[in-house]
C-alpha cells in the first residue's frame, strides 16, 4: 500500500511535472511568439521611418538644388553671345517668384557646372518653344505661354523665358480684334520683357521684343503717347541692331519706324516738336533701304517685308517696281496670325496692277 501510495504520489508528481513542463513550454513559446511579433512590429515601424527619412532627404536635396540654382550671380555679359538668339503679369511678379529684389536683380547663370552636364537640354527646350511660337495656331500659342510661365517658376528671372513670354503675348495680341484685350496682352508682354531687361542689358532678343511690344502698343494710344513710345521703340531697336546687326527682323523694325515717320502729317510733326523739342524725321528712301536689307538677310520669303517695299515704292511713285514687289509678296510666307496682309496686297494689286 505504501508502494502503491508512493507510486501514486510519483505518478501524480510526474503528471504535475509534465503539466508544469508543458505549461513552461507553452509559456516560453508564448513569450517567444510575443517577442517575434514585437520584432516584426519594430521592423515595420523602422521600415516606415526609413521610408519617411528617404522622402525627407529627397525633399531636402530638391530644396538644396533649387536654392543652389537660384543663388544670386552677377549678370554674365557674355550671355547674349552664348545664346543664339501667369500667372504673373507685372515686372515685380515675374521677379518675386525667385525672391529677387528689384534693387539687386540676378538671373540663372546657365553656364555653371550643373548646366554644363546637360548643355543640350536647355537648347532643346528653347528650340521646341520657338518652333511652336512660329505656328499660327492660337491654342498652341496659349499652351506655349502657359509652359513658359511654368518654366519661369523653375528658372525665375531667366531672360530666355521672359522675352519669349513677351513674344507669345504679342502673337496673341496680333490675332485679337478686341482693343481692350489686345492692349492687355501687350502690357503683359511688356512687363515680361521689362523684367528681362532688369537682369540683362546686352541680350539682343530681349531688346527686340520689348521694342516690338512697345511698337504694337503705340498703335492703340493717343498721338502724344505714340511719339513717346516711338522714341523708346527706336532706342531698343538700335541697341538690338548693335548687338546683332545681321538680324533681318531688326532691319524690318527700323524700316517700319522710318516708314511711319515719313508718313507723319505736317501738323503731327509740329505737335511732336512742341512736345519733345524736335520733330522726328525720316524718308521713304531710308525706310526702303532697311526693308531691302531685310530681304537680303532674311532666311525665308517674307511676305510682310515685300509688301512694305512695295508701299515704299508707291510712296516714291515707282509704281511698276511696286507692282513687281506685290506679286513677289503673294508668293511669300506670312508671319502674322490674321489675313490682313493678304487683304492689303490684293487691294493694292487691284489699284496699281495697270502699271
Amino acid at each position: 500500500m505504501s508502494l502503491q501510495n508512493n507510486f501514486s504520489a510519483f505518478l501524480g508528481a510526474a503528471v504535475l511535472g509534465v503539466i508544469g513542463a508543458a505549461g513552461m513550454f507553452f509559456a516560453e513559446h508564448y513569450r517567444q511568439r510575443n517577442m517575434r511579433n514585437a520584432v516584426v512590429k519594430d521592423l515595420a515601424r523602422l521600415e516606415k521611418e526609413i521610408s519617411q527619412l528617404k522622402l525627407d532627404l529627397q525633399q531636402l536635396q530638391n530644396q538644396s538644388h533649387i536654392e543652389r540654382r537660384s543663388r544670386p550671380k552677377r549678370p554674365n555679359r557674355a550671355y547674349a553671345k552664348k545664346s543664339n538668339s501667369i500667372v504673373s503679369t507685372t515686372t515685380d511678379d515675374y521677379l518675386s517668384a525667385a525672391n529677387i529684389d528689384s534693387s539687386d536683380l540676378e538671373f540663372y547663370d546657365l553656364s555653371d557646372e550643373e548646366s554644363k552636364k546637360k548643355p543640350d537640354c536647355f537648347q532643346v527646350i528653347l528650340k521646341e518653344l520657338d518652333e511652336k511660337l512660329e505656328l499660327k495656331d492660337i491654342q498652341v500659342i496659349e499652351e506655349v505661354l502657359q509652359r513658359l510661365e511654368d518654366l519661369c517658376l523653375d528658372y525665375p528671372g531667366n531672360p530666355e523665358f521672359l522675352y519669349r513670354i513677351g513674344k507669345a503675348h504679342h502673337k496673341l495680341a496680333d490675332a485679337c480684334d478686341d482693343k481692350e484685350l489686345k492692349e492687355k496682352y501687350l502690357n503683359k508682354g511688356i512687363d515680361a520683357c521689362s523684367s528681362a531687361l532688369k537682369v540683362v542689358s546686352d541680350h539682343a532678343d530681349v531688346h527686340k521684343w520689348y521694342a516690338v511690344l512697345i511698337g504694337s502698343r503705340s498703335k492703340l494710344v493717343p498721338f502724344q503717347d505714340r511719339i513717346h513710345d516711338g522714341n523708346i521703340y527706336k532706342k531698343h531697336v538700335e541697341i538690338a541692331l548693335s548687338l546683332n546687326p545681321n538680324d533681318a527682323s531688326l532691319h524690318f523694325m527700323l524700316g517700319m519706324f522710318n516708314y511711319e515717320l515719313a508718313g507723319l502729317k505736317w501738323y503731327e510733326k509740329k505737335i511732336a516738336a512742341a512736345l519733345f523739342g524736335s520733330s522726328p524725321e525720316s524718308t521713304y528712301e531710308e525706310a526702303c533701304f532697311q526693308f531691302l536689307e531685310t530681304e537680303r538677310l532674311s532666311t525665308f520669303e517674307w511676305k510682310e517685308n515685300r509688301l512694305m517695299i512695295a508701299k515704299c515704292k508707291i510712296a516714291m511713285r515707282e509704281y511698276k517696281t511696286a507692282v513687281e514687289w506685290l506679286y513677289r509678296a503673294t508668293q511669300g510666307h506670312c508671319t502674322s496670325l490674321d489675313g490682313k496682309v493678304d487683304n492689303e496686297i490684293d487691294t493694292l494689286l487691284q489699284k496699281y496692277k495697270q502699271y
